[in-house]
């Protein structure tokens, strides 16, 4: 695979040193002195050969702009469903998580979307993408984009142990409601009384990746499950809603191959990828030397 993609950039910086000749000539060939010669078949051969070669070595350069999300086979068995309401708009997501890994890559779904493509974060190279989970195509989310639109992180954040912010307002069998009050906004948070660390890092690992304000949660909810959490201005608007509707263990777990997500790359132009052979010659060069 490595001979095949040093191959393929070295034949693409051949087309960079021969792409003005090769115009130049056809320049030459399309003038009204030689328009007999165009019809002649040594003519049309040599150009059909030339427009072949071009075509297959476009294939070679997009193939060289896509790449692998990783080098490991992910498995994601249990998933959470989630509610937010902000502005009038109520929008349902799923978000996949794995209580025994905390590195494997992040991935949740809009519910109540265009398309049925997933949001794929891996935390280790802080990439995003959209893919097809049937089809293994996407293309890069690029990190500009994707760190303005929050899929990075918004900086939510657990409260110190022994923080004043928080304050238990009301207790259930079930429950236990948590307030923070700053000037005249008010947040509520309601956490499960079932102590499950995987599902209250899972609801923390959410909420950071969603396009809003940041959040401080109770130092709690690092061990009890998120249930709810509500946002409310002074006038008793609520300006934001968020509720863990289900917590789901799956018969069969959500499972991705990330050698076999290829998908396009725009940070990799041509000049990215002559700058990376250039670097592995000089690497194999030194280390021959």
């Amino acid at each position: 695979m490595k001979k095949m993609l040093l191959s393929g950039i070295s034949t693409a910086l051949m087309l960079l040193q021969s792409w003005a000749p090769i115009h130049a000539q056809e320049s030459v060939e399309t003038t009204p002195q030689d328009s007999l010669l165009t019809d002649s078949v040594p003519v049309d051969s040599a150009r059909l050969e030339r427009m072949a070669y071009q075509a297959e070595l476009s294939k070679e350069i997009a193939a060289m702009s896509r790449t692998n999300l990783g080098t490991k086979t992910h498995a994601w068995p249990e998933r959470a469903t989630f509610e937010t309401t902000q502005g009038g708009r109520t929008q349902l997501q799923w978000f996949w998580f794995n209580p025994k890994t905390k590195d494997a890559p992040h991935v949740w779904q809009m519910q109540n979307g265009a398309t049925e493509d997933v949001f794929y974060l891996d935390q280790s190279t802080n990439r995003a993408a959209t893919l097809n989970l049937k089809t293994l195509q996407g293309a890069f989310i690029p990190a500009r984009i994707a760190e303005q639109a929050g899929f990075t992180g918004n900086a939510t954040q657990f409260s110190p142990k022994k923080s004043p912010n928080w304050e238990a307002t009301a207790r259930t069998d079930t429950s236990s409601t948590w307030t923070f009050r700053e000037g005249d906004t008010e947040i509520q948070v309601v956490l499960s009384n079932e102590k499950n660390g995987s599902r209250a890092m899972a609801a923390f690992n959410w909420l950071r990746l969603q396009p809003i304000e940041p959040c401080e949660l109770p130092f709690t909810a690092q061990k009890y499950p998120l249930i709810s959490l509500t946002k409310i201005a002074g006038n008793d608007q609520a300006l934001l809603q968020i509720r863990a509707l289900e917590w789901t263990a799956l018969e069969t777990p959500l499972e991705v191959d990330a050698t076999q997500l290829s998908i396009n790359d725009p940070e990799r132009d041509l000049r990215t990828i002559a700058r990376e052979w250039t670097d592995e010659k000089k690497a194999k060069e030194a280390t021959n030397d």
